[in-house]
């Protein structure tokens, strides 16, 4: 449970919608009494079987940091590069 001054929630108010739908129950305080609660309407279906979950930016860095680089030989820049060059050529002569 996380509590929120109205102020924050007014300056971070997308933040809050986004950690409440996720599951997360955020108390708006007002002068350090509670006033109200934001909780998502209904229970998100679980990751897999819908929507993707969001992660943050750097949660998305170490995800990519884990993935396999692909091997780029001398042949396959060779190619891509021709290919980028032909299609310049033709936007030229169109």
């Amino acid at each position: 449970m996380r509590e929120v001054k109205i102020s924050e929630l007014k300056a971070r108010l997308s933040h809050y919608v986004r950690l409440a739908e996720s599951g997360e129950e955020v108390v708006v305080k007002e002068r350090n009494r509670p006033v109200a609660r934001l909780t998502a309407c209904q229970p998100r279906e679980s990751p897999g079987m819908g929507e993707p979950r969001r992660v943050s930016p750097e949660e998305a860095a170490r995800i990519f940091a884990l993935l396999p680089l692909p091997k780029i030989d001398r042949k396959m820049i060779r190619e891509s590069l021709r290919l980028m060059q032909k299609g310049r050529s033709r936007r030229l002569l169109s």
